[in-house]
């Protein structure tokens, strides 16, 4: 298998999660280089931010910012229909 470069990877402009295999969104650690985390985001650097309940980066500034992580928002949603409250 030839190693690829994340910037290398095919994208589309719509999806903005880093996933996992099982759907769910991961969590982006902080130590993740921000010009990875941008392109992992489809944004620029300087739109990168921390998410103030895990601490992980997202997309924190700039149109179409998320303030909470995709992970978090994925596992209040899951908390959410698992206690029935929908």
């Amino acid at each position: 298998m030839i190693p690829v470069a994340v910037h290398e990877l095919p994208c589309r402009a719509d999806v903005r999660t880093v996933g996992t295999m099982d759907g769910m969104p991961r969590r982006i650690e902080p130590s993740t280089d921000r010009t990875a985390a941008a392109r992992m985001l489809d944004c620029a650097p300087d739109e990168v931010g921390y998410c103030p309940r895990c601490q992980g980066l997202t997309r924190r500034y700039g149109r179409g910012a998320q303030i909470i992580c995709t992970a978090c928002r994925a596992a209040e949603e899951a908390g959410r229909a698992a206690s029935g409250a929908g």
